[in-house]
């Protein structure tokens, strides 16, 4: 990746600083509407501060810094635990795919407003029957003279209980037509026939949701890329997560790492040193993997091909880092102050090998597509 000059590291090192200083999170709201409110005006903060979407072009809401600089700052926002980008699901999955596809006109009304969360969108893909095998989703889009009709469910969307708009896959050729038989739309969250229930998980949060759709419907430029060709949209968004979503996320993972040896100190227990040896190991991989993906978007190379490996990664060294300080908590870290995050944090490190395709479908792409071996078999 290239060298970024010492003074102007400085100089990015404390603009953060000063931006942290005058921003700090340490009280943030325990409710959630008050809490989502909150991030939504922290993330304009950032935005304000040219912080939230550094490499971005001007045009779209960014400043036009090289991915190097953005990296630095990205790792100082981790470094001082700065919040997640609320609408990270737009900044960092869909602006990337709707790049690719979207008209010009469709960016500029979009994207600044997605840069300053002045506009919430969602990730419509999942179903209860359509995860990790995406290709046999059952939400079907029916033709119509002004544009297109919306009929079904999808689950496990970030947020979307407070999106103004989702990108969405629907099936819009036969049921058996798989990958051939997908499309990709934009709609507009806020219209009748559109239900959202939030879902609760172990952490005590309600970030996800399921959300069925009546009847709804999207207008013809909603359409994004081309009819029944939507497959090649939902390969560019999965490749592409991978991308400006790891190396924040490898910050703050960096950044929670950081924490552990302070823990660490005095503790002779061969199986909690043993953790916490695997998730230095799990860090320094994850470190390689990160510096050859900011490399490839640097260089304009596509990251797609090794996502699955990032995605990997990006696992194995969550789950391990989240272990290791839970072994050094150990009882007390359960019952008592989790004044660091540490026991929520390693409630949701368990769903890692999950969402975003599982652990078991990553493998299986990697041995398979990357490495050349025999594919699984099935039973016939």
């Amino acid at each position: 990746m290239r060298e970024v000059e010492p003074a102007r590291r400085t100089a990015l090192v404390d603009e953060v600083a000063r931006f942290v200083r005058s921003h700090p999170t340490v009280d943030l709201p325990e409710a959630l509407d008050e809490r989502f409110r909150w991030l939504v005006t922290y993330q304009g903060e950032l935005h304000r501060a040219g912080l939230a979407v550094p490499s971005w072009p001007t045009e779209f809401g960014g400043r036009g810094v090289p991915i190097s600089e953005a990296i630095i700052i990205l790792e100082e926002l981790g470094k001082a635990r700065s919040p997640e980008l609320i609408n990270f699901v737009a900044v960092e999955v869909l602006a990337p795919d709707l790049i690719a596809f979207a008209d010009r006109q469709q960016l500029r009304e979009w994207l600044p407003r997605m840069a300053s969360a002045d506009e919430i969108w969602c990730q419509l893909f999942s179903e209860p029957d359509a995860g990790s095998d995406l290709a046999s989703l059952r939400t079907r889009a029916h033709r119509v003279d002004d544009g297109w009709r919306i009929t079904g469910r999808k689950v496990w969307s970030t947020w979307a209980q407070f999106a103004d708009r989702g990108m969405l896959l629907a099936r819009t050729g036969p049921t058996d037509s798989r990958h051939r038989g997908i499309s990709a739309f934009v709609i507009d969250m806020r219209q009748p026939g559109i239900e959202v229930n939030p879902l609760v998980t172990m952490t005590g949060a309600s970030e996800f949701a399921e959300v069925t759709f009546d009847d709804v419907p999207v207008d013809a430029d909603g359409l994004i890329g081309e009819v029944d060709r939507g497959w090649a949209v939902t390969l560019h968004v999965l490749a592409n997560e991978r991308g400006p979503y790891a190396l924040r996320r490898a910050a703050m993972l960096r950044a929670a790492m950081a924490s552990v040896p302070e823990r660490a100190r005095g503790v002779d227990h061969t199986r909690t040193r043993a953790s916490v040896i695997d998730a230095y190991i799990a860090m320094w991989l994850l470190d390689r993997r990160i510096s050859q993906v900011a490399d490839d978007i640097q260089t304009g190379q596509p990251v797609g091909e090794g996502a699955p490996i990032t995605k990997m990664s990006l696992t194995d060294a969550e789950q391990l880092i989240f272990d290791a300080a839970h072994a050094l908590l150990g009882p007390h870290g359960v019952v008592g102050p989790d004044d660091l995050g540490w026991v929520e944090g390693w409630l949701y490190s368990r769903a890692a090998s999950i969402y975003g395709g599982s652990a078991q479908v990553q493998r299986n792409i990697i041995g398979e597509r990357l490495l050349g071996l025999p594919p699984e078999p099935h039973p016939r």
